[in-house]
């Protein structure tokens, strides 16, 4: 049976955002998970590896009841590469789902985008995506430093800098420039979104972080008999809650693609031309406008 496509470039109140996310995410689990495991899947297991050490000799040193020993038990070396990794990951995964988003618009569903494609696509514009991200992040890290309330705001206008930065291959400064233009008047809808993605894949989530969770319950109340605070053991199951958590947060970038796609319809009408041409056939209905949200 031919699978139906599903238009990107479409605007979407909020309900068919979040409806068109988990229908993207389900008629291409199979691809989209290689994609992300084989490119975001080594930094993640390399920063399930530093976080399980790191864990397992906290829990067997403790807390210290002092502030600067709380300070010097996280200036590891174990830390330092649980932050390493950790950004390497988000930032592979993100940047996957992405371009693996882009290809599905240009090839259409006929023909899943593969790990190669999705990684050339990466690589195409790496240099102004990491540009503009570090950026982005130094200007929300100013603001929240002067007041809290303008880093979220920021951190908000820029969600769609590794899209764009793939799709439309702009500088740096025009990369940040076009994502907070597209959330003129749309930045409750998208903090909305992100919201209630965010909520469902923390909840989802737990069924990788739940063995860790009970796991280090019982170390800490001297249960398991040595099983439970065996330094391998915390090292697995830390990267069962890495890689699994990582996997699960493909749910949020997929529907900030959504969104993003539905701004750029709904500044540039990009998709209008596609629209006259199916006039005819009746295969295309225009939602309201969702205003704030």
């Amino acid at each position: 049976m031919k699978e139906t496509p599903i238009v990107l470039l479409q605007q979407r109140d909020f309900g068919q955002k979040i409806n068109a996310s988990f229908d993207f995410a389900i008629k291409n689990f199979g691809p989209l998970l290689k994609v992300i495991f084989s490119i975001a899947g080594p930094s993640a297991l390399l920063a399930g590896v530093a976080q399980g050490l790191f864990q397992s000799n906290l829990v067997r040193v403790g807390t210290q009841a002092n502030p600067m020993g709380t300070l010097y038990q996280y200036l590891t070396i174990e830390y330092f590469f649980v932050g390493v990794f950790g950004v390497i990951t988000y930032f592979l995964a993100y940047a996957s789902v992405s371009a693996y988003m882009v290809l599905y618009e240009q090839k259409g569903p006929s023909e899943k985008p593969k790990t190669a494609e999705v990684w050339q696509k990466i690589l195409e514009n790496i240099p102004t995506n990491i540009g503009a991200q570090l950026l982005s992040f130094l200007l929300i890290l100013i603001a929240t430093l002067f007041f809290l309330i303008p880093g979220i705001y920021l951190a908000i206008c820029f969600q769609f800098v590794v899209i764009i930065s793939i799709r439309e291959k702009l500088s740096v400064t025009d990369t940040l420039k076009r994502s907070y233009k597209l959330t003129i008047g749309k930045w409750w809808s998208t903090f909305g979104l992100i919201l209630i993605m965010s909520i469902i894949a923390s909840i989802i989530a737990i069924v990788f972080q739940f063995p860790l969770f009970v796991s280090m319950i019982m170390t800490t109340m001297g249960f398991g008999n040595g099983l439970t605070d065996s330094k391998i053991l915390t090292v697995i199951l830390t990267i069962i809650s890495m890689v699994g958590s990582t996997i699960v947060q493909g749910l949020i970038w997929i529907a900030i693609a959504f969104q993003y796609y539905n701004l750029v319809e709904r500044l540039d009408g990009s998709g209008l031309l596609a629209d006259i041409e199916s006039m005819g056939s009746g295969e295309t209905e225009r939602p309201a406008d969702e205003g704030y949200f």
